[in-house]
């Protein structure tokens, strides 16, 4: 007879969704030079859509139920000023992502349906259709030099000037009809305090705040996870929140430090770890590197322990590949089974 822990466990990862990986990495990887482009991959919103559409269909095929838009790096000023767009072309790109990324999941899914027809593979037909969650990176994205993995930026920025950003990227997306909205990798408690009252003006979509985190216990600025995600939390509006981009060893204790909160306030939480690879960027003109080994081949035996302590979407960020993200299928299939 199971054990009452044992019919929780199973019961939550039946709930569990799988978040596709590095699109911008599957770009780099299929010989697109990027890296230096202060538009990064949302520089093909306007040049190369296809190639966008073909990095989505590369996570669709291996099974992730979430796809993320190309919209990270975009901001109305930085598409005015590098994308030679007006302030309404700069609107238009931003919903041009949930677009493409649509597209692509009604392709996929025509195609998904057929192959169900002629398969005698019953458990084909379990497969829901996927989502489209629109994705926003924080204020720190307009410094372009990785700013993003510190919150250096937090002292100089006001409330207004975050506001002011982020506000016309959510209305774009949400008016472009996503199912999910990520404000990701946060690296300050004090900005992710501001975009949770920003995400209270659109309440017809759910939405997460990802932080991105510095080590298993910090925010990549520096204060506690624990403390940054109850400042988010504790009003009841942000029921979805995680980590991302941060290191794959990390995650275990990411999670377990914030179980008391996933408890009182009934949260679900999301998790899409990097491969475990540092970003190095000496100045802005460099186009950088990724340093260190990844850290991939561990990532499959961890995520039962994700599931168990609540994580409810699971994916990848920088450097991970559809194959990668094949992993976290595949657990999720063998771990069903064995129900």
């Amino acid at each position: 007879m199971l054990t009452k822990l044992a019919r929780l466990f199973r019961s939550s990862m039946a709930n569990v969704l799988v978040l596709d990986g590095g699109a911008s990495t599957e770009i780099h990887r299929g010989g697109i030079e990027i890296h230096g482009d202060p538009l990064w991959s949302s520089r093909l919103l306007k040049s190369n859509p296809d190639i966008i559409k073909g990095v989505h269909r590369s996570f669709l095929d291996v099974g992730c139920d979430i796809i993320q838009t190309i919209s990270y790096q975009t901001s109305i000023s930085l598409l005015c000023k590098y994308g030679d767009v007006s302030v309404e072309g700069a609107k238009e790109l931003i919903k041009k992502s949930v677009f493409l990324a649509r597209e692509g999941v009604e392709q996929y899914w025509e195609d998904y349906q057929k192959k169900c027809e002629t398969s005698d593979d019953t458990t084909l037909k379990d497969r829901k259709k996927p989502l489209v969650c629109g994705c926003l990176g924080p204020y720190g994205i307009n410094f372009f030099n990785a700013s993003e993995y510190n919150g250096n930026y937090i002292d100089t920025v006001s409330e207004k000037d975050i506001l002011d950003m982020q506000r016309p990227r959510i209305q774009a997306l949400v008016d472009a009809g996503i199912d999910y909205l990520a404000l990701e990798t946060i690296p300050v408690q004090k900005e992710a305090e501001i975009v949770e009252k920003l995400a209270r003006e659109f309440p017809n979509v759910k939405t997460w705040i990802s932080f991105q985190c510095r080590d298993g216990d910090h925010t990549g600025h520096g204060e506690k996870f624990s403390d940054a995600v109850l400042s988010v939390v504790k009003n009841g509006y942000i029921k979805c929140v995680g980590t991302n981009c941060c290191s794959p060893l990390d995650v275990t204790s990411l999670l377990t430090s914030i179980q008391r909160h996933r408890k009182d306030y009934s949260l679900e939480l999301v998790t899409y770890p990097n491969s475990g690879e540092t970003w190095r960027k000496s100045d802005f003109n460099s186009t950088g590197e990724f340093l260190g080994d990844s850290l991939m081949s561990g990532f499959g035996p961890a995520i039962p322990k994700w599931i168990e302590l609540g994580a409810n979407i699971i994916g990848g960020c920088c450097q991970t590949t559809p194959d990668d993200m094949r992993i976290v299928v595949d657990c999720l299939r063998q771990l069903n089974q064995r129900k």
